[in-house]
């Protein structure tokens, strides 16, 4: 329920997000990721310490070195997501609120990566370079609110649905070096681009008094590109041990909005700035059987509006309306030598952004994966993910909507290496 909460009051009027949600001050980049790379997604999302594939160049650039052999990754991925919300109307004095439930599914497969990376001849150690195109962050969800009310001895039929699509994508140039036997160094510079498509649609149906009736539809589109600059570490201190250390620069969003309706159309421009983000992995890997565990910290709020006086204003408000983060997730991963076969398992726990007042229940998740080695020049992934969490929208007259946000995502990777 992004940029308006939907109210619809016994009389068939709709109120705006108020100060008590974020409203406006939503920003879907906040916290968002998608994720990449079927290996890592099957683990719980861990890859700063365990990565060996080209999908090093997002996780820890510094693993990029542990690839020895010419490596072409293609990556596609498929979602379900859904939508359940409870909605607590509120009434005037002396009438009694009833809760109405709706729900809406959304389906969509997305080309997710194609990476390249190509060890470099050197005399000792290893040098690896490496360019990539993933899909990191989805705007693809859907909402639905839906009334039907007749307290008063007659029907009102209220409906409010968001629909939005939308993807960023990074584009990677990467570098993976041995520095020392057991410590290598990397570096990755990003470009963030995509779109975001926002429609909203509301309709309100008075079969009594039809001249009450109306329809209303909005769409919203952005446009977004940011760059920025990703070091890492990886240090082995024995065969058993893996340790990686990340951190990733801060970047301007550089954001063009437009938005139309039966009005007309507006447009703006502004810079949304992004902190530091932070992250640490540890990976044991006792003969056959790998476990890792990552943990990712942000501080969201930091964020700011750069660049627009008339947006700027508002900092000292965006940045009550969201909170620091630690991202924790942990996987495990055993090997069939044989057959060529990894079976892999993860949890995660990826709280929201927001503060904590529009949030009921954090997001969560596990995941689960396998991996075929064909001819030891083919490896074949697949990971399913499922995550869900649940968000508070609050109002005047004691309006309340409680949504539970759902997904269900496969990814598959094929590594061709030579």
């Amino acid at each position: 329920m992004r940029r308006v909460l939907v109210v619809l009051l016994i009389v068939g009027m709709a109120a705006v997000a108020s100060a008590q949600d974020l409203g406006i001050f939503e920003e879907v980049t906040a916290g968002n990721s998608f994720g990449l790379g079927a290996r890592q997604m099957a683990m719980g999302g861990t890859g700063i310490a365990s990565s060996m594939d080209g999908a090093a160049l997002y996780y820890n650039p510094a693993a990029l070195a542990r690839i020895y052999r010419i490596e072409f990754q293609l990556g596609l991925t498929h979602q379900k997501f859904s939508n359940e919300s409870s909605q607590n109307p509120g009434r005037y004095d002396g009438f009694t609120s009833l809760v109405n439930k709706a729900d809406i599914d959304q389906t969509k497969t997305r080309f997710g990566t194609i990476n390249l990376a190509v060890p470099v001849p050197t005399y000792r150690g290893s040098l690896v370079i490496a360019f990539g195109a993933n899909r990191i962050m989805s705007f693809d969800r859907a909402a639905l609110n839906h009334l039907v009310d007749d307290s008063l001895g007659y029907e009102l039929d209220d409906y409010a649905k968001e629909f939005e699509t939308g993807s960023i994508y990074l584009y990677t140039a990467a570098a993976g070096v041995d520095v020392s036997p057991n410590v290598s160094l990397g570096l990755a510079l990003n470009v963030y681009s995509g779109k975001d498509k926002f429609v909203y649609t509301e309709a309100f149906h008075d079969d009594v008094i039809p001249s009450n009736s109306y329809e209303y539809e909005s769409e919203t589109t952005e446009d977004y590109i940011a760059a920025s600059i990703k070091g890492g570490l990886l240090a082995r201190p024995n065969a058993d041990w893996t340790i990686g250390l990340t951190v990733e620069s801060p970047l301007d969003w550089q954001i063009e909005q437009n938005f139309s309706d039966y009005e007309g159309s507006s447009k703006v421009e502004y810079d949304l700035s992004r902190p530091f983000i932070f992250g640490a992995g540890l990976a044991f890997t006792p003969g056959r059987l790998t476990l890792t565990g990552d943990a990712e910290y942000a501080d969201w709020s930091q964020t700011s509006y750069n660049d627009n006086p008339f947006m700027e204003i508002d900092n000292d408000t965006l940045s009550s309306l969201y909170r620091d983060v630690l991202n924790l997730r942990a996987g495990a991963e055993y090997q069939f030598p044989a057959q060529g076969l990894s079976l892999r398992a993860g949890i995660f726990s990826n709280p929201l952004a927001y503060d904590s007042r529009f949030i009921e229940d954090d997001q969560f998740g596990y995941s689960l994966g396998a991996g075929w080695l064909i001819d030891k020049v083919i490896m074949l992934e697949g990971a399913f993910v499922h995550g869900s969490f649940t968000r508070l929208y609050t109002g005047p007259n004691d309006y309340s909507v409680t949504a539970k946000d759902s997904y269900s995502r496969v990814y598959f990777t094929m590594s061709y290496r030579y």
